[in-house]
């Protein structure tokens, strides 16, 4: 009598069931999102409806004691909700597939430089990319003045005002491009910029500023103006006209506006922190990451950089104390 194997489909029970209630968390975080205005919306409308029927006035009387109780309580309830719903926001942007398909695809790219030993070779891509980049963003101010790169190069390269002056050739609107090509500097890249995390806005900079100094800035911004709003919802004090209810309940609402908006700009900061900069970085790692696997196939001899006899060169000095980085996997 043969027996049956016996069915285990416990696991793609469990399987299924998470996989739901993960759509269905991005359903309702992206309903949030969606709506957060409308939100925000109708309970500025009731705020405005409930102050308007109290006579709002500064509070004289109120003594330092009380008014920095009042802050201070303002302050950590407003800043709590931000740094809160911030947490909640970074939690949903990681939940989300456009970030699972950011991190899927650098690790990919990674994996293909770590097996085929090409990190011996970023310093010698770092160096390329910084030259073709400097080349790049000084032709475009040259080109608008018709002077082409190989001229600058041979003529005008390095040259001060005074000296480029003398040249009869030149108008005033070219030597003012020379001058901003001159002024233009080599970017920073690094083999750990492109195989680390982070991103910011610098529109020169490969990568820019990372998504930890981001939040950091973010958060310290923050807490300025949560201090800023702490003291002026602290000093309003509301008398009643009629009904001292609805003045202790306009006073109420009114100090709970400011709570109610950070906690829904912490969120959305939070979110906008992984879906738009940190995205945004990985995506840019990968490109340069694509880019070194082209150049390095492309290239299979490396290429030997003269050392400079005299003084270093622009992007020498940008490479500088940056060789023999260890890779981290």
């Amino acid at each position: 009598m043969s027996m049956e194997p016996i069915k285990h489909d416990g696991g793609e029970k469990r399987t299924t069931g998470m996989e739901k209630i993960n759509r269905a968390q991005r359903r309702v975080t992206r309903s949030v999102v969606n709506n957060a205005a409308w939100f925000i919306g109708f309970f500025i409308v009731f705020i405005v409806v409930v102050v308007f029927t109290t006579d709002i006035n500064l509070s004289n009387g109120l003594g330092w004691a009380q008014f920095g109780l009042t802050f201070f309580i303002l302050l950590f309830c407003t800043y709590s909700m931000f740094a809160n719903f911030y947490s909640s926001g970074v939690r949903a942007g990681k939940n989300t597939d456009a970030y699972s398909e950011a991190h899927k695809h650098y690790d990919e790219l990674k994996k293909i430089v770590v097996d085929r030993k090409m990190q011996g070779r970023l310093m010698e891509f770092c160096r390329y990319y910084i030259d073709d980049e400097l080349e790049s963003a000084r032709t475009a101010i040259l080109t608008e003045v018709g002077i082409s790169y190989s001229d600058y190069q041979k003529e005008y390269c390095g040259k001060d005002k005074k000296t480029l002056q003398k040249n009869e050739k030149l108008s005033v609107v070219q030597i003012a491009a020379i001058l901003r090509a001159n002024k233009t500097k080599p970017v920073k890249l690094t083999p750990e910029m492109i195989l680390k995390r982070g991103r910011g806005s610098a529109s020169r900079s490969p990568l820019g500023v990372k998504p930890e100094t981001k939040r950091a800035l973010t958060f310290g911004s923050k807490f300025c103006t949560t201090c800023i709003t702490s003291v002026l919802t602290g000093v309003i004090m509301l008398d009643v006209i009629v009904n001292p209810t609805w003045a202790t309940f306009a006073a109420c609402c009114l100090k709970l506006l400011p709570i109610v908006l950070n906690g829904f700009l912490g969120y959305k900061s939070g979110y906008d922190n992984i879906t738009v900069a940190t995205i945004n970085y990985i995506g840019d790692q990968s490109d340069l990451l694509q880019r070194a696997i082209q150049y390095i196939e492309s290239t299979p001899e490396p290429v030997q950089v003269e050392e400079p006899k005299t003084a270093l060169t622009e992007v020498d000095i940008s490479l500088e104390n940056t060789e023999k980085i260890p890779v981290q996997e």
